[in-house]
């Protein structure tokens, strides 16, 4: 029973630092997926040993705990506290999800890496993308990205860090991975598409910090969150999920 409840504890305490949540990850990796050109699509399907990117989106994750990828640890947030932004806050001296993505994509490109090595930064660049667009992984420093701000949503007390890593994707439709990648991949012109996959990755980064921010300016802490938190944010969930899919497609079809 003791051995149990540790385990208990161990997950929950993971939890709370988890970009998304698996079915975040999961419907950004599959629309992502769908915008693939056809090259790039055999390339990414050939470095993943015949899976979809589905099936690696919440890869990285699993190796919190694996000694030899300790590296990573710091790699799927960049705090910035109030009144910061991405360029001006203190960064953590082994690199963040910005830095992370731009070190995914340099050894991708590069062509005289193994294969082994290019699949690894691969099935961590579809990782950190999904991360990158999660706002409470650009929370404050000061509480650990929204994990010390406690609120209580649906009748729960959570933190703001895990409301907005699966709570809020949890509670606004009851959808699989899959109904989420199908229903919020809208149909839209090829111009406004471009204009959602417009920018750089630290255009992006600073775009995820300003969310943050705001979803700080519009979560009273301590006091109860329900169905009208949940009408106000889920649509800026499905943008954030949408625009890291079409964005991680934009990336991987510049570089195969």
């Amino acid at each position: 029973m003791k051995k149990i409840l540790l385990i208990c504890f161990a997950l929950a305490a993971a939890a709370n630092v988890y970009g998304w949540g698996e079915k975040g990850h999961n419907a950004t990796a599959r629309i992502a997926q769908k915008h693939l050109s056809c090259g790039a699509e055999r390339e990414v399907t050939r470095l993943l040993g015949g899976y979809n990117m589905a099936y690696w989106s919440s890869w990285a994750d699993g190796l919190r705990g694996d000694g030899r990828y300790n590296f990573l640890t710091t790699w799927h947030y960049a705090n910035a506290d109030e009144g910061q932004t991405y360029a001006t806050a203190p960064k953590a001296p082994k690199g963040d999800v910005y830095t992370a993505v731009v070190e995914c994509m340099e050894r991708l490109r590069d062509k005289n890496s193994n294969d082994s090595l290019r699949a690894m930064y691969l099935k961590l660049l579809i990782h950190f993308m999904g991360d990158m667009h999660c706002p409470m992984h650009a929370g404050y420093a000061s509480d650990r990205g929204g994990n010390g701000y406690q609120v209580t949503f649906r009748g729960r007390k959570t933190n703001l860090h895990s409301l907005w890593d699966s709570g809020l994707v949890d509670g606004a439709h009851v959808w699989s991975a899959a109904e989420w990648a199908e229903n919020i991949d809208r149909r839209m012109r090829r111009r406004e598409r471009r204009e959602l996959q417009a920018g750089t990755p630290l255009e992006w980064m600073e775009q995820t910090v300003v969310l943050s921010h705001s979803i700080y300016a519009g979560t009273p802490q301590d006091e109860s969150l329900s169905w009208d938190y949940i009408n106000r944010f889920s649509p800026l969930v499905e943008e954030q999920l949408l625009e890291g899919g079409l964005r991680l497609a934009r990336i991987l079809n510049e570089i195969f």
